[in-house]
């Protein structure tokens, strides 16, 4: 998994070197006035189910004579961007302020499978990675005038957001048993579907990099290229509750806040 993270890195060099060279200058301490958010992370699952999963417990139970313990999660590498150029909102009483932007996301996902039944065996059961787009706001709860020309700072806030996209993979199936007995199945194929996310998340600046974290409901609607499970056809569901933790690079300048006058 160290290889293939490097792997990503590598590949989103160029990208990360034309935003730091071409684009705005970077500043510390602030959330409200980043124009971007370049974010690397990694993701863990806490609550996983599905039509998939049902059919996975279902064959372990037959096949694993004394009693066993299934549990599946999922991690995922993830590089997300934030594109919120506008002014922000200030409201109330001049005491916080609100942006409305753009998320995009590209994630490594790995679903593992691990049954504990004496001794312990697992596997990967998906791999697959996800392009996904949507709609994000920026609120900072507190913010604090930065000179007399109406500009306003903060160094953290929150973020709430929702995003849809596309996911393929492969899947390989009953990968605990295949350790278990040593053995290979041939129960392989390629996934393909749909996938939306909705969550919140909280995140400071410090010194020159922010540092966050998303909590966010998952669900995805996955298409098997070939039947794999005879009880099953080639459509499954796949809901979860992830956890999301990063450190951002944020690209930002000041603009003029819009103030309601009346």
């Amino acid at each position: 998994m160290v290889i293939k993270f490097m792997k990503i890195i590598k590949s989103n060099i160029a990208i990360l070197l034309f935003i730091v060279l071409f684009c705005t200058p970077l500043h510390a301490r602030e959330f409200l006035n980043t124009v971007l958010h370049l974010n690397f992370g990694g993701m863990y699952s806490f609550a996983t189910k599905g039509d998939i999963l049902d059919e996975e417990e279902q064959q372990i139970s037959t096949e694993f004579p004394e009693s066993n313990k299934t549990s599946h999660y999922e991690t995922a590498y993830c590089l997300t961007l934030d594109i919120v150029p506008m002014s922000p909102i200030i409201l109330g009483m001049e005491e916080h302020a609100i942006k409305f932007g753009v998320r995009t996301s590209y994630r490594f996902h790995f679903l593992e499978q691990r049954v504990k039944s004496g001794d312990e065996y697992s596997g990967t059961l998906m791999d697959y990675k996800s392009w996904m787009i949507g709609p994000v706001i920026h609120y900072a709860p507190y913010i604090g005038a930065s000179d007399l020309n109406y500009e306003y700072t903060a160094n953290g806030g929150f973020t709430f957001y929702a995003l849809v996209g596309k996911l393929d993979g492969n899947l390989t199936a009953f990968p605990a048993i295949r350790d278990y007995k040593d053995i290979a199945y041939d129960d392989k194929t390629k996934i393909s579907g749909y996938k939306f996310d909705i969550g919140v998340g909280a995140e400071i600046a410090l010194c020159s990099l922010n540092f966050g974290m998303n909590v966010y409901y998952s669900q995805s609607k996955i298409k098997m290229q070939d039947q794999i499970y005879a009880n099953a056809g080639k459509d499954a569901k796949l809901k979860e509750g992830c956890l999301e933790l990063y450190v951002g690079i944020p690209i930002e300048y000041f603009i003029e806040p819009f103030i309601p006058r009346f």
